[in-house]
């Protein structure tokens, strides 16, 4: 027995305003967690390649301008080495050079290459009276390399005494050489995956013992500052300060061969091709400025690891040193920029939504760029330009979605009755408008039955409108529940109010004779057998229906439907509760 139900109760009156936040929640949360992959991203460092990128878009626009007039390098070029010889040279010849450099007032010589095995008896010594005689303060490097093997040999076969196990240990030159030199450090520079150069490591430990970079080390030559306590990376290392011609124009050179010319011509009265006053109170860069061994630039270009050394003294010498923003302070940023970025696409919706995402996107990368090119500061863009990025496409797909949804909502309530949820007269004749249509074409069956409650008026006024409300719900369930409507569209059949009481049923590929005897009748039947309770009270229900079906030559579903309201209204005359056919 069907108990009697309430029309309309206070939850599914809030029911839609329900949905609708929890959708709000959910679209919240999306924007969570796709600010929270960003910048566990961020943290891990899987977008460093791509912010390398950007790095160097801003070394090339925003770097720095000027090479300090302080730094010369003193380059041994493929020139060099045709005239003077091949690598590596005696002794005696960098005990010239280093002569040279200080009687000609250097404020300091930097050498990016170290003596570290004896050579000719002769010319060590001659190196280590030099170095011992010049005033010139000089710079010299350790490199760090694998731990030797201690073996001793016998019969001309080596035995392992001590076999090292990866160890590194860092190379130093002869002690006695060694000693004159005002400082040492390492020179180590590494690329990264993409074999960039972009950053260099203040300092830098075999596990013992810890070396400074030594070209901070020789531009204290000319002050005492220092960049060792600079925001770096989470590795510590810290950018190099690239000049935007990072190539050979970037800082006055000098080629070895030219600058002992010049010695000796002056000597003689020569007019020299280098003038004293190049190297008086500069600091010299000594190197091999061929490609081999160059590194990668930011730039598209090479530079020998000397200018590499010099570009970063250079920083310390013009006070202009790039400095990296504190990781977490940047992870703060981005957030912080992402939050902004959902406020403006929850406020703003189409065109506006997307302007407002390019303008941010636009306003924080130049907020970057201006901040590395004044400040010298690093902040990483990209990750809050592809955070926005993200965050607009989910906005554009959720909006997209959303409307949709309420467009189908809409479409809903205009075509369907609010009270039996059935399809609305007025959008069922456009359905069966094309239905006729297609089943003249196709040359099938088509039929419609008109129902009408019996004694309807009756049960309105004797149990009210609310009741009335109810039996017109059930009804509308049980014509529902016995048509076709799971199966594919072609074969779909259709119901609606027709008015009042009445309800109206289109049948596709149905005869006169089955829409009569198989669905019309186990509808009465259905309608017949409910039992519907309403304040304690038991009603009965009986329904009347009128078949008719299209027939030859008919393009409009109009007589079909005035046959069926003909038959309709034989049945209540014959005494209700039963199906009559039209002709």
């Amino acid at each position: 027995m069907t108990k009697q139900e309430p029309i309309d109760t206070t939850e599914k009156l809030f029911t839609r305003t329900r949905v609708r936040r929890y959708i709000d929640w959910v679209r919240v949360g999306i924007y969570a967690a796709i600010i929270g992959c960003f910048s566990f991203f961020f943290w891990i460092g899987s977008l460093s390649r791509i912010e390398n990128m950007a790095l160097d878009v801003f070394h090339r626009h925003g770097g720095l301008r000027e090479a300090d007039p302080r730094i010369v390098i003193i380059g041994i070029t493929e020139e060099t080495l045709d005239e003077i010889g091949k690598w590596p040279w005696p002794r005696r010849y960098h005990a010239v050079l280093a002569r040279l450099l200080d009687q000609w007032g250097a404020a300091g010589i930097f050498f990016d290459f170290n003596f570290p095995e004896e050579t000719r008896k002769e010319d060590d010594e001659d190196l280590i009276r030099a170095f011992r005689k010049i005033r010139t303060p000089l710079y010299l490097p350790v490199e760090l390399k694998p731990k030797k093997d201690k073996k001793f040999w016998i019969h001309g076969f080596p035995v392992v005494t001590e076999e090292n196990t990866g160890k590194m240990m860092w190379e130093h030159s002869l002690p006695e050489i060694e000693d004159r030199a005002r400082a040492i450090g390492h020179r180590y520079l590494q690329e990264d995956p993409d074999g960039v150069l972009r950053r260099f490591s203040p300092s830098l430990s075999d596990g013992s013992l810890t070396m400074p970079y030594l070209a901070l080390k020789a531009a204290e030559t000319a002050g005492p500052e220092t960049i060792l306590k600079d925001f770096g990376d989470n590795r510590g290392d810290l950018l190099i300060p690239w000049l935007q011609r990072s190539g050979d124009e970037a800082f006055a050179k000098i080629a070895v061969h030219d600058l002992i010319h010049s010695y000796y011509g002056i000597q003689k009265g020569v007019v020299p091709v280098v003038s004293p006053e190049a190297v008086k109170d500069k600091i010299c860069f000594v190197g091999i400025v061929s490609r081999s061994g160059a590194k990668a630039t930011p730039f598209g270009t090479i530079c020998p690891p000397v200018m590499v050394h010099a570009q970063v003294a250079n920083a310390i010498l013009s006070g202009n040193r790039i400095r990296i923003f504190p990781k977490f302070l940047n992870l703060l940023a981005i957030i912080a920029l992402g939050m902004i970025a959902v406020f403006l696409f929850v406020a703003l919706r189409g065109p506006w939504s997307l302007l407002a995402g390019l303008f941010l996107g636009a306003v924080w990368l130049c907020a970057c760029f201006l901040i590395f090119k004044c400040l010298y500061l690093w902040i990483s863009p990209v990750s809050g330009i592809l955070l926005i990025l993200s965050l607009f496409i989910f906005s554009a797909i959720y909006a997209q979605a959303s409307g949709v949804k309420e467009r189908s909502a809409l479409f809903h309530l205009a075509t369907r009755d609010g009270l039996t949820g059935l399809y609305v007269i007025r959008h069922f004749r456009l359905i069966m408008n094309q239905v006729v249509r297609e089943a003249r074409i196709r040359k099938e069956p088509l039929s419609v039955i008109l129902i009408d409650i019996d004694r309807f008026k009756n049960i309105n006024d004797t149990y009210g409108h609310p009741a009335g409300d109810m039996i017109l719900k059930k009804v509308a369930q049980t014509l529902i529940g016995n048509i076709r409507k799971k199966r594919p569209f072609s074969q779909v059949d259709f119901a609606a109010r027709y008015g009042g009481e009445e309800f109206i049923i289109m049948l596709r590929k149905a005869e006169l004779k089955e829409a009569s005897v198989h669905v019309a009748e186990r509808l009465r039947k259905r309608v017949e057998e409910l039992k519907i309770e309403w304040e304690g009270k038991l009603i009965r229900l009986t329904i009347s229906a009128g078949v008719a079906t299209l027939r030859a030559g008919e393009d409009i579903p109009d007589p079909m439907v005035h046959r069926a309201d003909a038959a309709l209204y034989k049945a209540k005359e014959q005494g209700r509760n039963r199906v009559v056919s039209g002709s």
